[in-house]
């Protein structure tokens, strides 16, 4: 029995096809498998040149406002800035219940040739837990260890950041020499943004 002839016209343009087709296919699999697996990565930074102020530590996410009819007793403007993104659905700062983020803690112009402690903390104690593992423990606060270079730069190990009560929250590091940059995080029992529009 003989096989149906396809006319090579129509075969070269097929085989093309198929052979433009298979790496592309496979190239997006495999793009989605390692985005599924990789945890979002966040850095906190501290430049001993350019000191910041440690964010307001605040007792409830959900304390109510001060009266405005008493005197001075409005919020600071520092402590609104710092909660005003997270009453929003700013997806760079939400966190799912359970889920884990990763954080770096960055140093520039340090003491060269050194090891910097840090200690990574909260506003809110409890909202976030640290740990050295995605497995754990994971605490309110996790001190760490920062070598910096000859020039005075250092990075931390991988801090992973667990969402573990609903609420709002300020992460940010102490060291020796002053406080490094924040990440704000709202805790979610569940993620319920509207979905981001897919732009043809």
């Amino acid at each position: 029995m003989r096989r149906p002839l396809v006319p090579l016209g129509k075969f070269l343009p097929l085989r093309w096809i198929v052979f433009v087709a298979a790496p592309l296919a496979g190239i997006f699999i495999f793009a989605g498998a390692s985005k599924a697996q990789q945890l979002d990565k966040f850095t906190i930074k501290s430049d001993r040149n350019k000191p910041v102020a440690a964010p307001e530590k605040r007792a409830s996410s959900k304390a109510p406002q001060a009266d405005k009819t008493d005197k001075g007793t409005a919020p600071k403007t520092q402590e609104r800035e710092i909660f005003a993104p997270l009453s929003g659905c700013v997806y760079n700062d939400i966190l799912v219940l359970d889920t884990i983020r990763i954080v770096f803690v960055q140093l520039f112009n340090f003491p060269p040739n050194s090891t910097i402690p840090v200690t990574v903390t909260q506003t809110n104690a409890g909202v976030v837990g640290y740990a050295l593992t995605p497995a754990g423990p994971f605490t309110p606060t996790l001190n760490i260890s920062v070598n910096t270079d000859g020039n005075g730069y250092g990075q931390s190990a991988p801090v992973y950041t667990q969402g573990q009560l609903v609420g709002t929250t300020v992460t940010y590091g102490d060291t020796p020499y002053g406080p490094t940059d924040s990440i704000n995080f709202n805790v979610l029992p569940q993620c319920n943004c509207p979905a981001i529009p897919i732009v043809p």
